[in-house]
């Protein structure tokens, strides 16, 4: 079944946002939940010639959250995060600003599709997968996000992301590199779904580094890393 909708049709965007709704209490009744990732680009116009690829997984434990991508791990939890950047052998501490712990993504999903007219969406939905294409219009630092719902499993396995190719590159080189016309494909894919049971010494901050006095010391093995603190109140 093809359910095609205009930018404006209120009907196509209350059932997405029913999608939504689903897919995120399915990943919220999962323990803790444990995934693999795959990020890679290409230029709009070539789409089929990917530039670029990174891998890692993700691991979600109640409100806490850790992913790999390649060299670099960041650890992530309402109180603080962390960042290894281990080719630098860097540690990055900061905490979360008071804005992002207040986020509650659904609302911002309900405040975009329901209540913002320059927002576009469309359902494709088959017997295996059910497909919302968000666009924006006019494009700016994004023109496209497109989801894939996997109905069986409940998950998301695949985002696709059409953006302003400025924003892959650092923000000091951005207005250099392109012009504001082009854009790049972004792909995530997201599989191997499954309930892991990590020891929850796995969870705690405690095992990069400790604290004496106002001096964060870094723990083996990560003893020769560097700290850097990106909160003043840390």
């Amino acid at each position: 079944m093809v359910a095609p909708a205009p930018a404006q049709d209120l009907a196509a965007k209350q059932h997405a946002m029913s999608i939504f709704r689903e897919v995120a209490e399915h990943y919220k009744s999962n323990k803790e939940l444990h995934f693999n990732m795959r990020y890679r680009y290409a230029a709009e116009d070539k789409p089929t010639v990917w530039l670029d690829s990174l891998k890692g997984d993700f691991v979600v434990y109640g409100d806490r959250y850790r992913y790999r991508l390649d060299s670099t791990e960041f650890m992530g939890g309402k109180d603080l995060s962390v960042i290894l950047f281990k080719q630098d052998q860097v540690m990055y501490l900061a905490r979360p600003g008071a804005d992002t712990r207040n986020i509650n993504p659904m609302a911002l999903l309900d405040s975009l599709l329901l209540k913002d007219d320059s927002v576009g969406c469309s359902i494709r939905e088959t017997k295996d997968w059910q497909v919302i294409t968000l666009s924006f219009h006019p494009a700016k630092k994004t023109k496209r996000i497109e989801y894939v719902v996997d109905r069986h499993t409940g998950f998301i396995t695949k985002m696709v992301n059409v953006v302003s190719a400025r924003e892959l590159y650092d923000v000091s080189v951005q207005q250099k590199v392109v012009n504001d016309a082009t854009y790049a494909i972004v792909e995530t894919d997201l599989s191997g779904y499954r309930e892991t049971n990590v020891m929850k010494e796995e969870w705690d901050p405690g095992r990069l580094f400790k604290k004496e006095g106002k001096e964060y010391i870094p723990q083996p093995p990560y003893q020769s890393y560097k700290i850097f603190l990106g909160s003043p109140d840390l």
